[in-house]
């Protein structure tokens, strides 16, 4: 199967499970509030009746931030110790939540839409997807190697140099390769993922390694593939910036307009990420049937062999 068909289809698949993106933005909207409450509750009583903190909720001063990290360090740590652990939760949920969108997806039975397939999928894979991020250590490591190996030869070339133009150059350079070794990892660890529950592997670190041979091993279709469904995001939130811009938050029916925006734009994110799984799903799919239909196709017939003689 093409990208594009590939593509397409993980577009149809996600905007066909509203049920699906609609507990993604619950799970967003939920974190983001949680974390929202803890940093304005936490400041606002490191701060007091401080005149920067007037008009915190108004605009972003940096002088309100200042203030805070000289004169309220405990307060401040309470804050951080606070968003670390809905961060950790958040990420302990993210694990579930992969389970679920997988089974889904991978089901063929008609209840597969259902809450039940659903979060049985994410009980059943929970242990094994946690090990996978155990496991994915390995690749964080290797990939900082790699950008710290790089980074010291390009200081090498830029020790001496007096040309802005290249050290900006470079920055820029650095800045795109560290991209590309992030979402490489996490492409390898969707892979991961469709693999242990397509052919319900137990084993974490076994299947990390085969799908980074598999992402490396088609390079074109796995990095193409991503990158498409990354440009589809791109142009979700330019759109939203767009459409967002021009509205001035003075009135309560432009505060509530810009709030049913930003929440559409959060239940984008969830469609998004369903349409990666699917769409890399049809992809893994597809290339392991192909590999098949050559491994016990039979060999097309050639007038020009004599019987008895064979193509190998």
């Amino acid at each position: 199967m093409s990208i594009l068909a590939c593509y397409a289809k993980g577009i149809r698949t996600a905007s066909a499970r509203p049920k699906i993106i609609l507990l993604l933005w619950a799970a967003n909207v939920l974190f983001a509030s949680i974390a929202y409450v803890l940093f304005a509750s936490v400041f606002a009583s490191a701060l007091g009746p401080s005149g920067a903190a007037a008009g915190l909720m108004k605009k972003a001063d940096m002088n309100v931030l200042l203030e805070a990290i000289v004169n309220s360090g405990r307060p401040m740590g309470v804050m951080q110790a606070a968003l670390f652990a809905v961060i950790l939760i958040y990420f302990l949920v993210s694990i579930f939540l992969q389970g679920g969108i997988l089974r889904g997806l991978v089901e063929s039975s008609p209840e597969a839409r259902s809450g039940r397939v659903f979060f049985d999928g994410g009980a059943r894979y929970y242990g094994r997807f946690f090990r996978l991020a155990f496991c994915s250590l390995l690749l964080w490591i290797a990939a900082a190697v790699v950008f710290i190996v790089l980074n010291i030869a390009l200081r090498a070339v830029t020790k001496n140099s007096t040309n802005e133009q290249l050290t900006f150059t470079l920055s820029l350079f650095k800045i795109a390769f560290v991209l590309f070794l992030v979402f490489l990892i996490k492409m390898i660890m969707d892979y991961a993922r469709i693999r242990m529950v397509t052919r319900d592997a137990n084993k974490a670190l076994p299947a990390l390694l085969s799908s980074a041979r598999y992402v490396f091993g088609h390079p074109g279709s796995t990095l193409v593939l991503y990158y498409l469904l990354g440009l589809t995001g791109l142009s979700i939130l330019a759109l939203w910036r767009l459409v967002i811009s021009p509205i001035r938050m003075t009135t309560a029916a432009a505060v509530w307009a810009g709030f049913f925006l930003t929440q559409l734009f959060i239940a984008s994110r969830g469609w998004l990420h369903l349409a990666y799984q699917a769409a890399q799903l049809v992809n893994f799919q597809s290339q392991k049937t192909l590999l098949l239909y050559n491994a016990v196709a039979p060999r097309s017939y050639d007038p020009h062999l004599r019987q008895g003689d064979s193509h190998v």
